[in-house]
């Protein structure tokens, strides 16, 4: 909790992210809710009726290791709670139109293409180019927060997908920088959001610096913010014996 945030993105580019090549290792999608000791599945988008939402978490094998491997980090009681990992791209898109018309409305005297850069800040657009997928699709991305050993949730600043500046990882890292005095609350989800980065990056994982929340490991993300050659993870789907319209 006591050492900062080092993000070391300043300005998300897309087109550069995108650019990066995937060398598709296979891994299997694996369920997240089979360590319920450590691991607490909160699908978000489900529970709130997002078409096409599934109330399982999926990720890349190598995504589940790690996250256990972190999560056995966590003070005593402590886990890590779930809300978003593999995201099918039904649900991708309904999240960016959603947004995106939610924006439209707050920003009225805004441009189409203005509004459609805050949107995709918060919501990625939604794809299926292979070589061009969205960061969920792939099983490399994780959503998750932290809850203390009487299951509450730690305070991080903002509510999940909170779609204003307070959301950035580094925004009371900055604010400290600034050299404002911070309230009690804001040093409180100062500390638990340096936790949550900290445990994370030291396993391996990379941040999506305009959400505290978001996480990646072996996508394009976690590729471009780690200044690797290639991305391990393309786009993917849990083994469904008998569904084949989710992609």
């Amino acid at each position: 909790k006591k050492i900062p945030i080092s993000n070391p993105i300043e300005r998300w580019v897309w087109e550069e992210v995108r650019r990066i090549p995937i060398r598709e290792n296979g891994e299997r999608l694996v369920p997240l809710s089979l360590y319920p000791e450590r691991i607490i599945v909160h699908p978000e988008y489900f529970i709130q009726g997002i078409r096409g939402a599934l109330p399982e978490c999926y990720v890349r094998e190598s995504v589940y290791e790690k996250l256990v491997e972190a999560a056995d980090l966590l003070p005593p009681g402590y886990k890590f709670v779930i809300f978003d990992a593999w995201r099918p791209i039904q649900v991708q898109q309904s999240l960016f139109d959603t947004l995106k018309e939610r924006l439209r409305r707050e920003y009225p005297s805004e441009s189409e293409e203005e509004i459609v850069r805050r949107t995709l800040t918060f919501v990625a657009l939604p794809s299926k180019d292979p070589l061009r997928p969205s960061p969920h699709n792939t099983g490399g991305a994780v959503d998750l927060t932290i809850a203390d050993d009487r299951g509450r949730l730690l305070n991080m600043g903002t509510e999940y997908d909170d779609p204003t500046e307070r959301s950035r990882t580094t925004y009371f890292e900055e604010l400290l920088e600034s050299g404002k005095r911070l309230s009690r609350e804001e040093e409180e989800a100062l500390e638990n959001r340096r936790l949550l980065f900290n445990l994370l990056a030291s396993v391996g994982f990379t941040n999506y610096i305009d959400e505290w929340w978001h996480y990646d490991y072996g996508n394009q993300n976690w590729a471009w913010v780690g200044k690797r050659e290639h991305a391990l993870y393309g786009r993917a789907k849990p083994p469904f014996m008998w569904r084949d319209d989710i992609e």
